[in-house]
């Protein structure tokens, strides 16, 4: 495994998408989405009938850098996918208050999601997977020891 390995924020998904499903009534999926002849996406959660579609940060606290990047090339994801479902609803989900931060308030990626009909939930994890979590984050900013210097 390398230090940056994101393999508790995998592990989390299933849980985040889980209660995501039971907060809106419907069954989510990941799924590999058609989009126009040729491209696909793979996002992480979908409705079988393609009536809405969810991207997952299971990140926990602030947003720095390349994350923030992250969350507004999903943000362009999803508004790609409402051009091919014009009636799909689009979900960017946090399982932080803090990592959500970064979609509140008169940012210009706030204001995206905004006009873009793109609504922004926030779910608690336990105690336990946000411990999880946030250790990994400690390990993947780690500087690799070869590299240092």
């Amino acid at each position: 495994m390398h230090l940056s390995d994101s393999i508790e924020q995998r592990n989390a998904e299933p849980i985040i998408r889980e209660m995501v499903s039971t907060m809106l009534g419907v069954e989510l999926a990941p799924s590999r989405i058609q989009l126009g002849d040729a491209a696909k996406v793979d996002v992480d959660g979908a409705a079988p009938d393609q009536s809405a579609f969810v991207e997952i940060f299971a990140h926990q606290g602030r947003l720095r850098g390349a994350q923030y990047h992250k969350v507004a090339r999903d943000a362009l994801k999803l508004i790609t996918l409402r051009r091919e479902y014009p009636k799909s609803r689009l979900f960017i989900v946090f399982a932080d208050s803090e990592a959500a931060r970064c979609v509140e308030g008169k940012s210009w990626l706030a204001e995206s999601l905004r006009l873009w009909q793109i609504d922004v939930l926030t779910v608690e994890l336990d105690d336990h997977s946000r411990a999880v979590l946030r250790l990994a984050q400690t390990r993947q900013v780690m500087i690799n020891p070869e590299t240092a210097g």
